[in-house]
């Protein structure tokens, strides 16, 4: 054969290599036309992050059943094709309104998803501004990809992962967590996972003490907090996890095993040499937290029975009680249900300290009844097996463990929210216009409650003489009266006189005129405004619980109804815990602006009203939630009294919400203010789903439906009537009156004459 010439070779190798590149170019550009066609034919309100599919390819060519990488350049974004916003502040998660009656104009966060027998999730709250109409739903990008939607095998289009050097890659389909499989179909993982667990019912027939069961109950729940949470924590700092999976060469001992480790259950469209690593190890951490799950639900279940107390007479108490146990563990496993519905599997295993993935989420139904669903009526079941056991020990390690699983919470997903998902950022202009204007009104060291305190202060000495003042009452034995007396004067100040002054503010600007005719400005007046309304409000609430303090006794009426303390002590502390909650959520959202009514005083502020943090579920959670300490301690004193110093307490709130701070607020912001919160639109919006898929509920439906549209006629009819009746009366009392006039008109005349 003879030599080849050097140019001619290169020339041929060249042409070679531009018949690769055009090749590539039109693969490259079918997929575009196949994505764009999909986007326009399929745009769901709601797109999962994950699925139990067995294959996201089965209907594919071979080519696009294959593991897709595509490299780009850390940090690069690319426009087209939706790149990763997350690194991009400016380009960050931006809420859109579902398509839908009254959307909230609120955004929570991607959600991450756990719990202790099932997973978790995390919302939180974006501020968007809010519009005239208002929902229980609200949509969130993730990093936003149109036409991204999980990997079933239902689903026209694939989820897309994104790994922290810009790799993307299509998800392989994995199993849904939530179903049962056949043990014919149990995996290696499986048998470890199900038989360990089931294991632990067969302790209940072993004799051993009660502690036993707490321990084991309480070894697999720090595993769960303590354990999952350190190694989710080093991940979300330093990857350790995706980097021993990227350093994992076929040349280690350890390979093999890994590799049939992250392969087992998972279908034809995964294979670990050609996958990111960063997925491969969020495989791997889904068999490790598959098995700390299941052993954590089922430890607290043996734990639960081996307290069952069998009580010894049955009562309309108990009855209620063990009625209330059932419907919290009914709804918990609802609230989970529905959660995954939303989240799906990229969520429900942290997904997101591994990968991102291009998504769209919709959070409504359980997602607008409560913040952190997941964290919060999650744990419903905790209560309701302590309600089921009479058990207080059950009680208390089932606080315990939730207390560790909000620690969790706080601690671990947070922070990595925060990171991965950086707020929404606001215009650098007006951020900075609200940020001059409010520092001539506010100060870092504003007393704020009993925060801030400074003894060397005159407003702060002052407050400290009055509360110290009001305490040293409570330890003398005066008469009821004077406490109820006491509690009464502070809440009419509260509520109405403040209120009153708050409704000519807003009106006619009176407090800052008052100060301004004794030669004081605006900062000066809103100064003493704050002083006085925490004064106020710090002693409001001590009057309250010096009351309690009073009338913290037995009372032969209340045990009529709750003869039995063990309820009282789970309600009444609930009831405490809610109420410090609502408290900080509701500041953490306000500020000391909102906290101190700002928008009455600050008219040269830019009016924006946003739903956000506890507002997405509550319009007015200070009204509502508010209150719910009082109710608590009512319950635990045993007295009427409290219980009705506590509805006073809330209708007060109610009347000056009614009437003050909802016409402001109308003035102020028109009809971006929404008529119906968050939780009452959800709550519809399950119920029309429930009255939908049940015959019977919509024979209900239909008849309440006629028998409201007849009442109507009939009111009408009733109203017409009356009205007629009302205008004869009128009629004759007017021709009367004119009778009786004319008549003393005679009498007049005549008695002139005479």
């Amino acid at each position: 054969m003879e030599d080849q010439d050097p140019t001619q070779q290169h020339e041929e190798q060249q042409q070679q290599v531009d018949e690769r590149d055009n090749k590539k170019k039109d693969n490259d550009n079918d997929k575009k036309e196949e994505v764009q066609e999909d986007d326009k034919s399929n745009e769901p309100p709601v797109i999962d992050i994950s699925s139990s599919s067995p294959s996201i390819a089965s209907s594919s060519s071979e080519e696009d059943a294959a593991i897709v990488v595509e490299k780009k350049g850390q940090g690069e974004e690319d426009e087209e094709e939706g790149g990763l916003r997350h690194r991009h502040p400016a380009n960050n998660v931006v809420a859109s309104q579902k398509e839908s009656n009254n959307a909230i104009n609120s955004v929570p966060k991607s959600p991450l998803a756990s719990n202790s027998a099932t997973p978790r999730d995390i919302m939180k709250e974006k501020k968007t501004p809010s519009s005239s109409s208002s929902s229980s739903s609200s949509t969130t990008t993730s990093p936003a990809k149109k036409g991204s939607s999980s990997n079933n095998n239902n689903d026209k289009q694939k989820l897309v992962g994104v790994t922290s050097e810009g790799d993307r890659f299509v998800l392989p389909a994995t199993h849904n967590p939530l179903s049962l499989h056949p043990i014919a179909q149990w995996t290696s993982f499986d048998w470890l996972k199900n038989s360990s667990a089931l294991m632990f019912l067969f302790l209940l027939v072993i004799p051993s003490h009660h502690w036993f069961y707490i321990a084991l109950f309480l070894f697999w729940r720090l595993a769960y907090n303590l354990g999952l949470g350190l190694l989710l924590y080093q991940q979300s700092h330093t990857q350790v996890v995706t980097r021993f999976f990227k350093y994992l060469s076929p040349d280690n001992p350890m390979y093999p095993m890994f590799k049939r480790m992250t392969s087992t259950g998972m279908g034809s469209d995964y294979d670990f040499d050609k996958i990111p690593a960063a997925f491969n190890a969020w495989i791997a951490f889904r068999h490790l937290v598959d098995i700390i799950l299941a052993n954590d639900l089922i430890a607290y279940i043996v734990f639960g029975i081996a307290y069952f107390e069998t009580p010894a007479e049955i009562t309309f108490v108990l009855v209620l009680e063990y009625i209330v146990g059932v419907f919290l563990c009914g709804f918990t496993l609802w609230a989970k249900t529905d959660a995954y519905r939303v989240v799906k599997d990229f969520a429900w295993y942290w997904g997101d300290f591994f990968f991102l993935v291009d998504q769209q989420l919709t959070f409504d139904r359980v997602f607008s009844i409560s913040p952190h669903p997941m964290y919060t009526i999650g744990y419903g079941f905790y209560y309701g097996t302590a309600l089921l056991s009479q058990s207080t020990t059950v009680l208390y390690v089932s606080l315990f463990a939730h207390f560790c699983q909000l620690l969790f919470l706080s601690l671990v997903e947070d922070p990595h929210i925060q990171k991965t998902y950086p707020d929404l950022v606001e215009d650098e202009e007006l951020r900075q216009t609200k940020q001059n204007i409010l520092s001539h009104y506010f100060k870092a060291t504003d007393l704020v409650v009993l925060k801030n305190f400074f003894v060397l202060r005159s407003g702060d000495m002052f407050t400290l003489v009055i509360l110290s003042y009001t305490i040293a009452m409570a330890l003398f034995n005066l008469p009821s009266w004077f406490y109820i007396l006491q509690l009464l004067v502070w809440r009419f100040i509260h509520s109405f006189a403040l209120g009153y002054i708050l409704h000519l503010q807003s009106t006619e600007g009176w407090w800052n005129t008052q100060f301004s005719r004794k030669g004081y400005t605006k900062q000066e007046a809103f100064e003493n405004w704050k002083s006085l309304y925490n004064l106020t409000l710090l002693m409001t609430h001590t009057a309250f619980v010096c009351c309690f303090f009073k009338f913290a006794e037995m009372s032969t009426l209340w045990s009529i109804f709750f003869e039995h303390f063990f309820i009282k002590q789970a309600i009444g502390l609930g009831c405490i815990f809610l109420n410090v909650w609502s408290s900080w959520s509701t500041f953490k959202v306000l500020g000391e602006f909102g906290w101190f009514y700002g928008d009455f005083f600050i008219g040269e502020l830019p009016s924006t009203l946003y739903y956000t943090g506890i507002y997405r579920f509550l319009n007015n959670p200070e009204s509502v939630t508010g209150f719910a300490a009082y109710y608590g301690l009512a319950l635990l004193s045993n007295s009427w009294v409290l219980f009705a110093l506590s509805l006073i307490s809330q209708f007060s709130q109610y009347i000056f919400i009614r009437y003050v701070e909802r016409p402001h607020m109308s003035r102020l912001y028109g009809n971006k203010v929404r008529a119906s919160s968050g939780i009452s639109v959800a709550f519809k919006e399950i119920m029309e789903e429930a009255v939908e898929a049940s015959p019977p509920l919509k024979k209900i439906q239909k008849s309440v439906a006629d028998v409201t549209a007849e009442v109507n006629v009939k009111a009408e009819l009733f109203k017409g009537l009356m009205s007629e009746r009302a205008s004869d009366i009128k009629d004759k009392v007017s021709e009367g009156a004119e009778k009786i006039k004319g008549r003393a008109q005679e009498i007049k005349t005549k008695i002139q004459k005479n």
